[in-house]
């Protein structure tokens, strides 16, 4: 866990330092003055340099986050030269656009150097590596982990996953013994099978089982076509996953802090530098699908009243953006305290992603 942690932080700090550096270079654009651009959140750790521009650029203790200070961003501070909130709402607007631009920019970018480089996953080749396996399935609770090789079910070795699900069909309701390659030992696992295995899904996603692909070398047009759907598909998914959650069709499965975040790289990163790399794309796609919820206090809350602004045709008073933002912060604080609370469950029950 500890190098997995390692693999997070530098992950995240270089997801979070292209997403601000989104709106540092839209302040800048816009001759906004720039106070701060840092790295983390709380104490100051190092102060690494000042720019010409006098702004100062930081490194601080929790490596969970970062921002760009730009004078002038209170709503009450629309006289200062250089101010954020001098500036026209186009201006505003777009230098806060800017970070999950950068952020969704920065996953196509990684998405398209992958797929050049080690080819596209291809679906109509999966071996029977395991890839990915959801918590609290058949797979998760028989201790099946990401990065092992299914070699026989039962007695019966298995050559493909057609096959695999056509033998695991034949144990519906009953408990199977797995044969696993886990490097560098072969390992035994009794795997309880449901009695509706097949019935409704395919039996590999009904166990919670996900399985590496052969990739194939494609075409740059082809490659950067894909890059651009799964751009689009996942912030897509993540707003219908958050909309889920209110609307009672979520699945709390897929929700996860920085413990499930840690644990799922640490376990991507048994299958290759590739899939560790497509995984940074994928958080990255995430983190700029994240900050675009209309959300106050969120770059997709600030975007969300300026939207409102737009349509009145008028700011909101200094009183009203205070409440807004304060209000954002306590659904922000609630949020981060329930997927805390999600992650300490299942690290005491032993359901993080292996």
């Amino acid at each position: 866990m500890a190098t997995a942690v390692i693999y997070l932080l530098g992950v995240f700090v270089l997801l979070v330092a292209v997403h601000e550096l989104g709106h540092l270079w839209a302040a800048r654009w816009f001759k906004m003055k720039v106070e701060e651009f840092a790295i983390g959140i709380g104490p100051v750790l190092a102060r690494l340099w000042r720019g010409r521009d006098g702004a100062l650029y930081t490194i601080r203790v929790f490596p969970v986050g970062g921002f760009v200070r730009i004078a002038g961003m209170a709503p009450d501070e629309r006289d200062i030269e250089g101010g954020f909130m001098s500036k026209p709402l186009h201006a505003r607007a777009l230098t806060i656009l800017a970070g999950p631009v950068a952020s969704l920019l920065l996953g196509f970018v990684l998405l398209g150097v992958v797929g050049f480089s080690a080819g596209l996953p291809s679906s109509a080749n999966p071996t029977l590596q395991v890839r990915f396996v959801l918590p609290g399935t058949p797979a998760h609770l028989a201790g099946v982990c990401i990065g092992d090789t299914v070699l026989k079910v039962g007695d019966q070795t298995v050559e493909s996953v057609q096959q695999f699900e056509q033998v695991i069909a034949a144990y519906a309701g009953r408990t199977v013994t797995l044969f696993l390659q886990r490097d560098p030992q072969k390992i035994t696992l009794a795997l309880t099978i449901p009695p509706d295995v097949g019935h409704s899904r395919r039996i590999s996603h009904t166990l919670g089982l996900d399985w590496l692909c052969e990739r194939e070398h494609f075409e740059l047009g082809t490659v950067t076509a894909t890059a651009a759907m799964t751009t689009v598909a996942v912030p897509v998914g993540v707003w219908q996953g958050v909309a889920g959650l209110f609307t009672g069709q979520g699945d709390l499965r897929n929700v996860g802090g920085v413990l499930s975040i840690a644990s799922l790289l640490h376990a991507t990163a048994q299958l290759g530098f590739w899939e560790m790399l497509e995984f940074a794309a994928m958080f990255s796609l995430m983190l700029g699908a994240i900050n675009l919820l209309p959300i106050p206090i969120l770059d997709g809350g600030y975007l969300l009243i300026f939207l409102i602004e737009a349509i009145r045709r008028r700011r909101l008073s200094a009183e009203a953006f205070a409440w807004v933002q304060f209000l954002g912060m306590l659904v922000v604080m609630a949020l981060c305290l329930g997927v805390v609370s999600l992650d300490l469950y299942r690290l005491w029950t032993g359901a993080l992603v292996r």
